[in-house]
């Protein structure tokens, strides 16, 4: 805790310490100075836990001074009394900092929990021992200065007493403190009222038959402890763990059970304390690890309610989804589908059951006609099938598929259908508006820049039309420039695509046929068993030219450009990389730069261009059924793009085009 502790609660404390000293000296044997038990220690360190380690001064002074008072008011020898204060403010202090560094999620360390944690019990046993040991030390020496007589066993019991001290009343008193301020969860499977009840009554009688009949059969007691830690949360067993575990010492001391065979008074309360706090910590323990028990049964209940809401959720969008979903077995047959899908197969297929209807449309977009597919018709993508209904009207569908890997290992296909019916129609008369613009365009284009190029020519060197004349020139190159990526990008979007094996490394891959663009010092490296695609090559080289000639075109002013291409084998798909360390792309422009027309002002300053490289880019790799990215790169480290093409060997059950 950070904050001070009240001057009311500090005297609460130091009230209870010196109540719980004049219990324990009572326990002094007739002629002897030393207490058979002290519960006070257990109430010390609560003391220091509850002040701020800011203050812990205010805890060790008056603990000391207490000490002192009611050990000497009580017949000890002042040298005495300053060992044994001094013995308990060191063990405090010590046990103090260790659980606080070794328990930082505790009460008094920082933390809201207790020792319902295997962890936190364990570190609290050890920094107890760990403390009373050092007090031991100093209280043995206080005796034998004293000149009281001191055996073997003498630092033995007062460590054994302090260790005690602070297990029982200290752990349950720090569970008290865990129970009235943090909220405490009841057993998942805990026991009722009635059941409580029934406990404390059984166990408390059969506790004080135990110890007032000689036969050692006292360990019945723990059978106790371990039903009230299992059924009820650990404060309330805990506690109960100490009432019984006082009785069978309060017993003790008046000479009742079997612990009172032994002949030592001493060494007869030591074995007392080490039953009671043996019966403390299995309570203790089973109480801890039912705890963690609940907790992970609580995660795991929440974690399947959370799931189950995420699947009735998903149904749900599956469900609203207008596009089409379905998910066959390694065989091809379908184990789910959405509502769409339902739907487009009752129209391929009317009048037929779900299953049949299903099964009916997996078939034809399996394997479709080669004339179906955009191997054939120019408006259709590589992964559209057209599918003939029976009223002879004809549907086009955008097919893509996905491997899917189950948890169980069985394999799967996802199919996403779209239709499209309408965007490829609208393509037709762009596909042939392609190849009439390329004559008709061009041509007259090559006539203004031949006669302005002559008009140029001609004039007398200094001429006032020279320069407008180049100007002219200038812009009719440029022109052509767009011109020709306006028509590449129209073929890309609506011309024929042929599918077929190609690869993109090796001696006749699409990458030695760009090689091309590459300046004398610039470097293109590539593994030589890069895997092949299945993709149109046109298009393909087309693709790579231009991620390939933009890495050579916008290299870093001086320096000769430096390219790699990766490309790895996903499922049926091949992820390409081509990475350059050439100017780079900011992060606001990542997401704009495969817009037609679109060049950032960085760029047009500085590069000549027309903005529509990467937008043709993007709609090849669209029309292969993949996706193309610019990844974010530190500032300076160039540019990397990202994109997936169909894999030459699609494993069986993809599509019949993809």
């Amino acid at each position: 805790m950070s904050k001070a502790l009240s001057p009311t609660r500090a005297a609460s404390f130091a009230a209870a310490y010196a109540v719980l000293t004049l219990i324990g000296r009572a326990t002094a044997l007739e002629g002897q100075v030393v207490s058979l038990i002290w519960p006070g220690s257990g109430v010390a360190l609560l003391w220091l836990l509850a002040e701020s380690p800011r203050h812990t001064l205010r805890v060790l002074a008056p603990l000391l001074a207490i000490h002192f008072g009611v050990v000497v008011a009580t017949g000890a020898s002042p040298l005495l009394g300053l060992f044994g204060a001094t013995s308990v403010t060191v063990q405090t202090a010590v046990t103090g900092l260790l659980v606080r560094r070794w328990c930082p999620t505790m009460l008094g360390a920082g933390g809201t929990a207790s020792i319902r944690s295997p962890r936190n019990l364990a570190a609290m046993a050890g920094a107890a021992a760990i403390g009373c040991a050092l007090g031991a030390v100093i209280g043995t020496l206080g005796l034998w200065l004293d000149a009281a007589p001191v055996t073997a066993l003498t630092p033995v019991a007062w460590f054994a007493r302090h260790v005690a001290g602070v297990l029982t009343v200290g752990a349950v008193g720090h569970l008290a403190w865990e129970w009235r301020t943090q909220p405490i969860p009841d057993r998942i499977h805990g026991g009722s009222r009635t059941e409580l009840v029934v406990l404390w009554v059984v166990s408390v009688a059969v506790t004080v038959l135990l110890f007032v009949q000689p036969y050692p059969v006292v360990f019945l007691v723990i059978a106790f402890a371990v039903w009230s830690a299992a059924r009820f949360p650990t404060f309330p067993a805990a506690l109960h763990c100490l009432v019984l575990g006082g009785i069978a010492l309060s017993l003790s001391l008046t000479g009742h059970g079997p612990f009172d065979s032994v002949d030592d008074p001493v060494a007869e309360v030591l074995v007392s304390q080490l039953f009671m706090v043996a019966v403390l910590l299995t309570g203790l323990a089973v109480g801890a690890l039912g705890d963690r028990v609940d907790e992970s049964y609580a995660a795991e209940t929440a974690a399947r309610a959370e799931a189950a809401e995420q699947a009735e959720l998903l149904a749900e969008m599956t469900e609203s989804m207008d596009e089409g979903l379905v998910v066959l077995d390694a065989d091809g047959r379908v184990e789910r589908s959405n509502g769409a899908t339902r739907r487009l197969a009752h129209r391929v297929s009317p009048a037929t059951a779900d299953a049949d209807a299903l099964a009916e449309l997996v078939s034809r977009l399996r394997e479709p006609p080669s004339s179906d597919t955009g191997a054939v018709r120019a408006e259709l993508g590589v992964g559209d099938v057209v599918i003939t209904l029976s009223s002879g009207e004809e549907i086009v569908l955008a097919v893509s598929r996905a491997t899917l890997t189950r948890t169980d290992g069985r394999p799967g296909i996802l199919l996403v259908l779209r239709e499209v019916t309408e965007h490829r129609s609208g393509l037709r008369p762009l596909a042939g508006f392609a190849s009439t613009a390329a004559h008709d365009l061009r041509g007259p284009l090559s006539a203004i820049r031949s006669w302005v190029g002559l008009a140029a020519d001609d004039l007398e060197p200094g001429s006032p039309a020279a320069e407008p004349l180049r100007r002219a020139e200038r812009a009719a190159e440029q022109m052509g420039e767009l011109i020709g990526d306006l028509l590449e990008h129209a073929l890309a979007e609506s011309g024929e695509l042929a599918a077929r094996e190609v690869a993109i490394s090796g001696p006749d891959g699409v990458l030695d046929q760009v090689s091309g663009l590459l300046g004398p010092d610039d470097v293109l490296t590539a593994a030589p068993d890069l895997p092949s695609v299945r993709a149109d090559p046109v298009a393909l080289r087309q693709l790579f030219g231009n991620l390939i000639g933009n890495a050579v075109k916008y290299a870093r002013p001086g320096e000769a450009a430096t390219i790699t291409v990766r490309a790895r084998r996903q499922g049926s798909r091949v992820v390409v990389e081509i990475e350059d360390c050439g100017v780079g792309v900011e992060d606001s422009e990542r997401s704009l730069i495969f817009q037609r027309f679109h060049r950032s002002g960085a760029v047009r300053a500085h590069f000549r261009g027309t903005g529509m490289g990467l937008s043709i880019c993007q709609t090849i790799v669209q029309r292969h059924g993949g996706t193309i990215e610019c990844l974010a790169t530190p500032p300076g480290s160039g540019t990397v793009f990202r994109f997936d093409l169909p894999a030459a060997s699609t494993p069986e059950g993809g599509t019949g085009s993809s």
